[in-house]
């Protein structure tokens, strides 16, 4: 039998029976090199010790931890009380601030999942407590959390930036305007659907409100300044930004907020390395398939396969805009870029499309689906916090979904918009 073959029925196989992506990969691996003459235990352990040894891949674990230290310090519930006193007046401001809530929290912590299994958490309730319907409640931090990995820091733009040697800091800004982007038509959306449907406004607009809010938020709307504001400035890297956004976090929930202790800090930090070390071992894992594929000249295969019914550059953009929206919907991010960016990356650039832009590319359709129904990882964070089955999530998540997807189109076809920050560095 082909080792190709006897590559992907293991992988396929093995996922079906619910062994962990990580294994899967793995075992599919070793099933295929057995056929081999000579099997190269070294070169596969050496693969494997090389796909996690990146300096850059610390700036993973720095951003999760931040991102934590930002929960659980008080900053996210500062920045829901800013937003509602900036636009709680606005008709369905309630559900506008969760949208706004999950672009600065996403600016904070690098994740979706994380973004919609907290904000959906402390909001949720509020919606349905304003009398907005419980579908529509639920889908809201679903969609808003989609931005997670959009808006930097994104720890999936660093894996990207890891694997095709493309410059972080620039990917990291690529996303900024794309995110925003995505997140004010989603809010557009939201205030129409307010109006149709009759929603009043949470509260009426206080000045004193407001600067009250603005005062204790201070501290949290700073984190994102400082780290894009160093990044894009060249102060220092995006994996000393990570460091600097934990010791900034710590400061602030230690010393302003008081917030944090030592043994919730001991928890945050146990919980950052087991996450981080679980992307590792699927980066360690991705690493050696990629290099099997390559033994097998299975991106020359794909090259070709793709090359014969695709005729330039705006036909594999649509292509892979597709083809990404699918994988993200069934797939964790940071597997499908480390299996699928070497298959893409010369093609792309072969038709003239800048890497920075590719990984925009790649990052806003895998984010897409993350909130596409009826598997996107994002519906499933947000049901233990909403109570909603994945039935009601996926119907009243479909429009904000059609938005975000027609904002990648947008990106896609007008590189400008992801280009410009980086192009100014």
């Amino acid at each position: 039998m082909s080792p190709i073959l006897v590559l992907l029925i293991v992988f396929i196989v093995t996922l079906i029976i619910g062994v962990p992506f990580v294994w899967s990969l793995t075992i599919s691996c070793l099933a295929s090199l057995c056929l081999m003459n000579g099997f190269p235990v070294m070169t596969m352990v050496q693969k494997m010790y090389n796909g996690g040894a990146r300096y850059t891949l610390l700036a993973i674990f720095f951003f999760m931890l931040a991102g934590s230290i930002m929960q659980h310090g008080g900053i996210s519930s500062r920045l829901v009380e800013f937003s509602k006193a900036c636009l709680g007046h606005v008709r369905g401001g309630l559900s506008i601030v969760v949208l706004a809530v999950c672009m600065m929290f996403a600016a904070l912590s690098g994740s979706s999942i994380a973004t919609t299994a907290a904000i959906g958490g402390m909001l949720y309730p509020e919606l349905v407590k304003a009398n907005y319907p419980k579908g529509y409640s639920a889908a809201l931090p679903v969609a808003g959390g989609t931005l997670g990995i959009v808006i930097p820091p994104s720890i999936v733009f660093v894996v990207y930036g890891a694997i095709t040697g493309t410059s972080i800091s620039q990917l990291l800004m690529s996303g900024v305007i794309p995110g925003l982007m995505g997140g004010i038509f989603m809010c557009i959306y939201a205030y129409f659907y307010a109006r149709k449907h009759n929603i009043p406004s949470s509260n009426e607009f206080s000045w004193s409100r407001l600067v009250v809010a603005t005062k204790n938020a201070f501290w949290a709307l700073l984190m994102p300044i400082i780290i894009l504001g160093g990044i894009y400035t060249g102060i220092f890297t995006p994996t000393e930004s990570a460091a600097v956004a934990v010791i900034y976090g710590l400061f602030v929930a230690f010393f302003i907020h008081r917030e944090l202790n030592l043994r919730k800090l001991k928890d945050i930090v146990v919980d950052s390395v087991k996450g981080t070390a679980n992307i590792l071992m699927i980066i360690m894992a991705a690493s050696l398939f990629g290099y099997v594929l390559t033994i097998y000249q299975v991106p020359t295969l794909f090259t070709n396969a793709v090359s014969s019914f695709i005729t330039g550059k705006y036909s594999f953009i649509l292509f892979l805009n597709i083809l990404l929206l699918f994988l993200g919907m069934i797939m964790d991010s940071g597997a499908i870029i480390l299996i699928l960016a070497p298959l893409v990356y010369n093609m792309a650039v072969g038709y003239g499309i800048d890497p920075v832009h590719l990984g925009c590319i790649i990052v806003f359709n895998l984010a897409v689906g993350q909130a596409t129904p009826p598997f996107g990882n994002c519906l499933f964070a947000a049901i233990p916090a909403t109570k909603q089955d994945i039935v009601t999530l996926s119907k009243n998540a479909f429009p904000f979904v059609v938005i975000l997807f027609a904002t990648v189109l947008l990106v896609s076809y007008v590189p400008i918009f992801a280009m410009l920050l980086p192009s100014l560095m």
